[in-house]
């Protein structure tokens, strides 16, 4: 007990001592070495977090904890990315200083994009909420809009299907140009997915008009319209809106190569079905010169099954079997690629992580009241408050001792 007073008495002199709020210019000195020195800015942004707890300086700790949150993110190290971005967030709660709504807004909207990169989307979903709820207090509407056209993404991947398309809707006429016509791809996409053919043709329509920097999205509902009439059983009708999207597609400086195989996978599927077959030979093979833009997703290896079924309906035994082979080696790949990606989610639990942490912020804040109490009951006020201040701070070295053994346990971090 007298070896932790001891020490509760050191950490109060250091408290005194480093007493003064961080200032903007040391944190734009921060900013500048990032760019220059990253293990010297790491090592001084720790520095200066540690001295910000001490001080109880939420100006410093929120964007201290940013800085570290977007750096972390940068290098892959998602699970501290999360921490830090939490710990902002938390702090930003209790700070108040010139534009602290601003950053409010935007740790929330960063977390909630990492979490629905992870599919965790009931968090992204309410932290996205949040941001939408701050923005609206500050009239911030740029930043309302994004962060509504991200929820409603977030809500298709969740299957909230008629969250996805009211929100949607509701950012048509009030969108910028380029995020409209994404809207209106993603509403085609919705009802196509879902079999509503006919709403689907009326968003997928008001594509087919656009030029210039947006043509792609004229390309992509021509794609999908050709989609459409293959699934009417209109097979002449889809192969025409295909070669229609393949020809803008290749007219676009830079175009994803990955789009372009889509097309030309489809059209050789549309051809062949048709039994013209020299044809949908040429499309399955200009896929296969773009086969490295699939090359861990499952449209590698069906490229390979199409072109060895088409090989064996015309005759060409040997070239079957070669993409035979091919099918049954790039399947091996796509299943050792999807265990490998499998146990990345699991090692980036974001819901674990997350509950994990405010949790342990909880247990931290309910012994400081618990503390807190006791300090004003008592008649040993200075010995109570030194007590207090030394477990408050070593309760928060705690907390990130205690995540970051969690976090080592679950592979996010060495």
């Amino acid at each position: 007990m007298t070896k932790h007073l001891l020490l509760f008495f050191f950490i109060f002199n250091i408290f005194l001592a480093n007493s003064s709020p961080i200032q903007k210019e040391e944190l734009d000195q921060v900013y500048a070495l990032f760019k220059t020195d990253l293990d010297s800015a790491y090592k001084v942004s720790y520095e200066l977090l540690d001295e910000c707890s001490l001080n109880d300086d939420y100006y410093g700790l929120v964007k201290l904890n940013y800085i570290l949150a977007f750096y972390h993110k940068k290098n892959d190290d998602v699970g501290k990315s999360v921490l830090h971005y939490l710990e902002a967030i938390r702090y930003s709660e209790k700070a108040n200083y010139e534009d602290h709504r601003k950053d409010a807004i935007a740790l929330r909207h960063n977390l909630g994009n990492l979490y629905r990169i992870y599919k965790a989307n009931d968090l992204a979903i309410t932290y996205y909420k949040e941001a939408i709820e701050i923005a609206d207090w500050t009239d911030e509407r740029k930043n309302i809009l994004k962060l509504k056209f991200n929820l409603a993404l977030t809500y298709i991947q969740a299957d909230q299907i008629e969250e996805s398309i009211a929100l949607f809707k509701e950012l048509i006429d009030v969108s910028s140009e380029s995020r409209k016509n994404r809207i209106l791809n993603e509403l085609g996409l919705i009802y196509k997915n879902n079999g509503d053919y006919e709403s689907a043709k009326i968003y997928f329509n008001q594509l087919l008009e656009l030029d210039g920097d947006h043509i792609i999205y004229s390309a992509k509902a021509l794609h999908n319209l050709g989609k459409i009439e293959y699934e009417l059983g209109n097979l002449k009708r889809a192969v025409a809106l295909t070669r229609e999207a393949i020809e803008l597609k290749e007219g676009i400086d830079g175009v994803d190569q990955r789009s372009l195989l889509i097309s030309y996978k489809s059209l050789g599927d549309y051809l062949f079905i048709e039994k013209d077959f020299h044809n949908a030979l040429t499309a399955y093979k200009t896929a296969e010169a773009l086969i490295e833009a699939v090359q861990h997703e499952s449209l590698s290896f069906e490229l390979y099954g199409s072109l060895s079924q088409l090989n064996y309906e015309m005759g060409n035994q040997k070239n079957a079997r070669a993409y035979s082979h091919l099918y049954s080696k790039t399947v091996d790949n796509y299943l050792t690629s999807q265990q490998s990606l499998q146990e990345t989610d699991r090692q980036f639990n974001m819901d674990l992580i997350t509950k994990r942490y405010l949790d342990e912020v909880a247990k931290q804040e309910q012994i400081a009241s618990i503390l807190l109490y006791s300090k004003v009951i008592s008649g040993s006020l200075l010995a109570l408050l030194l007590f207090t201040v030394g477990l408050n701070w070593y309760q928060k070295v705690q907390l990130r001792k205690s995540i970051v053994q969690d976090l080592i346990k679950l592979k996010v971090i060495d």
